[in-house]
């Protein structure tokens, strides 16, 4: 019965389309510049009638790193999402300097941007294989630099096998701070001039952490970095704070102008919806 029910869903997803919105395009333009988005809504597909973005714009200069924040649900992972072209907006639009991201290919707009998500996804191979994977072809003086600045070379330098050993399914051998940190060395590593990362130090102790983000924003060499966080030593951080609510950008500056202005930020953080030091 588990080989029928498992032929059923195989079946079903042979018959899926690759042909949908988030697929079109044709253009391969250098992803550098400015990010705007440009009065961008959203709803997902599966609930229509909710939006999640209304009428956001918000541009992201070259080379700034900026948080993005706000009460679960309030839209900071959906901006990313948009960004990378997982789904269309509802309305409005998002471009990369004059580019407009609609018009791109998928697969070029995707090897220029370098995401490290909550969850690390790596697979059961070495750690060096993992660090390399989607950029092929480099020494392993690269996969040891990149390692190096996402604080982990020493932690695999301590493995029974080094960077030949295997981490396991889901990464399963290992835990889930070092996950995190393998996962960060992988973007570095990448040519990507945008780095999205989204609560990409959720399991690391604050010592980590700052050791990390020190050395992503120290290192990024003139690349995006777009932050989505829970973390106020994180946002402390970046250049700049975008505050999400409800689906708008309820206010924006600098962790310093932002409590003084005692608005939205403000109640957040004195509410104790996020982490302190």
């Amino acid at each position: 019965m588990k080989s029928v029910q498992a032929t059923r869903d195989f079946n079903r997803l042979l018959q899926l389309t690759t042909d949908t919105d988030e697929s079109h395009g044709t253009s391969c333009p250098p992803i550098a510049g400015t990010i705007s988005f440009n009065n961008v809504s959203f709803s997902y597909p599966e609930r229509p009638d909710v939006p999640v973005l209304r009428d956001v714009s918000v541009d992201i200069n070259e080379g700034d790193s900026v948080a993005i924040v706000g009460s679960s649900g309030s839209g900071k992972s959906t901006m990313a999402l948009l960004l990378q072209r997982l789904y269309e907006p509802t309305s409005g639009s998002i471009t990369v300097g004059p580019w407009w991201l609609n018009g791109m290919d998928v697969r070029h707009l995707r090897n220029h941007i370098a995401v490290v998500s909550q969850n690390p996804h790596l697979f059961d191979a070495s750690v060096s294989e993992n660090i390399a994977y989607g950029t092929e072809g480099l020494p392993h003086t690269d996969v040891e630099l990149a390692a190096r600045a996402a604080n982990v070379h020493e932690f695999i330098e301590g493995l029974p096998q080094g960077y030949n050993t295997l981490v396991g399914e889901n990464a399963a051998l290992i835990s889930g701070g070092q996950a995190q940190r393998l996962q960060i060395a992988r973007a570095l590593l990448r040519p990507a001039n945008v780095l999205i990362l989204d609560e990409c130090t959720s399991a690391l102790d604050p010592e980590n952490q700052a050791a990390v983000l020190t050395t992503v924003l120290g290192a990024k060499a003139g690349r995006t970095a777009i932050m989505i966080t829970h973390k106020l030593p994180v946002m402390r951080m970046c250049d700049r704070i975008v505050v999400m609510h409800e689906g708008r950008i309820a206010e924006q500056g600098t962790y310093d102008e932002l409590v003084a202005r005692k608005g939205v930020f403000a109640q957040l953080a004195s509410g104790g919806e996020w982490s302190g030091e």
